[in-house]
């Protein structure tokens, strides 16, 4: 009897394997398309976390695809041998179908795992397509005030304040730590993942249809809709060095003149008071009350400026400060005109 079992035992496995090799199809090797890196990410999401991105010219070995976050009118994403998801508009251009090519990844790899938590404004702040205000396009101004769902967290940001810590928000940019009323919850929130340099590419962004139980429940301040950019163009940049974080202000009595050639677009900025003192006016004009003043030398922090239409001599340009007041650019031994891409006030109402 044992002979008759062996046999049917090895017919049963080896049926079995066909099957298995049927069911899943061998995977398909493409490259990243010409002068393009990516994000490879945790699931098939924009906001989903990355676990890996690819430098330019990458060879990527694709096991199968799936559905997600639709760019530019394709919902198809793709598992790479790194067990992540890449879009398939990043890649070259695929003669088959990866649908009929590849094996589907199964339902599970459709859902979403995100985390969320809330978080407040504090000064003007802009959202970054990258944690980083020196190259990185900026996608949206944020007033004080303004209630935020964020999704992540990473320490690699370039430092604002000495804090190199930024977070990702449903609007799938980034935003400094010290903009905001509280810290990041780290307890709550994923840590982002290895981040690029990325560059703005404007497709049509949406989000792949999921079954009710895939949902995940969401504060009920985030957004319904998420519309924007594909923000996988990428270039590697390194990470900045993580410093303890300082409290807020941190005056800086040494002016910053000496140093412009070195500046570059960063916020918060401080700067030094020229004058013997320098008026903080509730509003940008000099008959406005006067709500605080700073003395010679004083380090100031700046949020952004505001151009005024006077006729009044030295009152053209005024300086909002996060003490929220205003102070004449002449009060300053540096101009933030010479030295950095700052925003104007108007970008945040």
């Amino acid at each position: 009897m044992a002979p008759y079992i062996s046999l049917a035992t090895s017919l049963l496995v080896g049926l079995l394997s066909v099957g298995a090799d049927a069911a899943f199809k061998p995977p398909i090797n493409n490259t990243l398309e010409q002068g393009v890196a990516t994000e490879c990410k945790t699931c098939p999401y924009s906001l989903c976390t990355n676990k890996a991105f690819y430098d330019y010219d990458t060879q990527v070995s694709l096991v199968c695809w799936t559905r997600g976050t639709v760019i530019d009118g394709d919902s198809t994403w793709l598992r790479t041998s790194d067990n992540c998801y890449v879009t398939q508009y990043d890649l070259t251009d695929y003669s088959g179908e990866y649908e009929t090519d590849l094996s589907y990844c199964g339902k599970a790899s459709e859902e979403k795992h995100i985390t969320y938590d809330e978080a407040t404004v504090k000064y003007d702040a802009e959202c970054n397509i990258c944690p980083d205000n020196a190259s990185c396009a900026t996608i949206k101004y944020q007033k004080p005030g303004t209630d935020l769902t964020v999704t992540c967290w990473t320490n690699d940001g370039e430092a604002v304040i000495d804090d190199t810590t930024w977070v990702k928000t449903t609007d799938n940019c980034y935003i400094a730590q010290i903009h905001l009323e509280e810290p990041a919850d780290k307890h709550i929130l994923d840590n982002c993942g290895p981040i690029g340099f990325l560059q703005v590419n404007y497709t049509d962004t949406t989000a792949a249809p999921v079954e009710p139980d895939e949902r995940i429940a969401k504060p009920a301040s985030a957004q319904a809709e998420l519309r924007g950019a594909s923000w996988s163009h990428v270039q590697q940049r390194a990470a900045s060095p993580e410093p303890e974080p300082e409290a807020l202000p941190v005056p800086l009595p040494a002016p910053l003149a000496e140093a412009s050639a070195e500046l570059h677009k960063r916020y918060l900025i401080n700067i030094t008071v020229g004058e013997d003192y320098a008026f903080c006016h509730k509003k940008p004009v000099g008959s406005s009350k006067v709500v605080k003043k700073y003395e010679f030398g004083t380090g100031v922090w700046m949020q952004c400026y505001e151009s005024t239409e006077t006729t009044i001599a030295n009152e053209t340009y005024w300086y909002k400060t996060t003490d929220f007041c205003y102070v004449r650019e002449v009060d300053f031994f540096e101009s933030l005109f010479d030295q950095y891409r700052f925003p104007a006030c108007s970008l945040f109402d």
